[in-house]
């Protein structure tokens, strides 16, 4: 079980460096570090009570599902490895012929996410839609237009984003098929804040969490941009992973990064146009 990789893609803030790691509790109210996790042994304790035991349970409780829906979500994980994270490894891509979901509803979209700032003609442009469940679900493409996976942004549940089955978002740079014309990048975490940036007119990529693997690296290295601008959300996650990225990338590129207010987690959160422009106009060169 690659519980570090799983670990990630459930949101939380994991080193893939390291086996045993102490973060902030998301069970409860948690100012300090009291939630311990050893990824090889698949086991996890809060010393605030929270509980302690396989790492299944504790995804049980963060989820507030059945262990046998934790079972059914992993399926087969057991045997999955993303190699993506060493440098040399080079993959052969395997992935089945990717579909929409069967309950896709194209050009309907939640009224959440209207209500949030995302007009509809930014949300068919990126061919979203929705389902049954009013989750907003994110086709992702390649550079060339190849349809690669879709993640379900849900509006009410935990983990708030699911990829498609066999998805190894490791591999791709979301929005990479929109790049504008234009002088530098943002670069984000999450496929929302990549859009939200589009449509107000900045040139923007996602790397679909706050680590940045190999294979990013190495598309990122091709863009056609003189500037790497990094957008990541205001958290521990967000700046470690801004450092990672930073560290990478400046013999390709000129870097910088955003500096968000106090209290907003991420650029999407910032609604009022000027004050996203001037962030993103006032960033600092690292």
């Amino acid at each position: 079980m690659n519980w570090t990789n799983i670990l990630i893609d459930a949101g939380l803030p994991i080193p893939i460096e390291k086996s045993e790691v102490s973060i902030v509790c998301p069970l409860h109210d948690d100012r300090v570090s009291s939630l311990s996790i050893n990824t090889d042994k698949g086991v996890w304790i809060c010393f605030a009570g929270c509980g302690q035991g396989p790492l299944k349970s504790f995804l049980s409780k963060y989820w507030h599902i059945s262990l046998l829906d934790v079972e059914k979500y992993l399926g087969d994980k057991d045997v999955e490895l993303d190699l993506n994270f060493f440098d040399n490894f080079e993959l052969e891509d395997v992935q089945e012929f990717v579909t929409y979901p069967e309950d896709f509803q194209a050009f309907t979209y939640p009224k959440w996410a209207l209500n949030r700032g995302f007009s509809q003609a930014e949300l068919e442009k990126w061919e979203c839609g929705t389902n049954r469940y009013d989750d907003l679900i994110i086709p992702i493409f390649t550079q060339t237009e190849e349809l690669k996976g879709w993640v379900s942004r849900r509006p009410n549940a935990v983990p708030k984003y699911l990829y498609s089955k066999g998805f190894k978002k490791s591999r791709y740079l979301f929005g990479i098929n929109h790049l504008r014309n234009s002088s530098f990048v943002c670069v984000t975490e999450g496929s929302l804040d990549t859009i939200w940036l589009h449509q107000n007119g900045f040139s923007s990529v996602a790397i679909l969490g706050a680590i940045l693997s190999k294979t990013q690296e190495e598309l990122l290295s091709k863009l056609p941009v003189e500037e790497l601008v990094i957008c990541l959300d205001n958290d521990e996650a967000g700046q470690k992973g801004k450092e990672r990225l930073m560290a990478c990338m400046t013999q390709n590129f000129v870097v910088s990064y955003t500096k968000l207010p106090k209290g907003v987690k991420d650029i999407q959160d910032v609604k009022n146009e000027r004050e996203l422009e001037a962030i993103i106009q006032n960033r600092d060169i690292w």
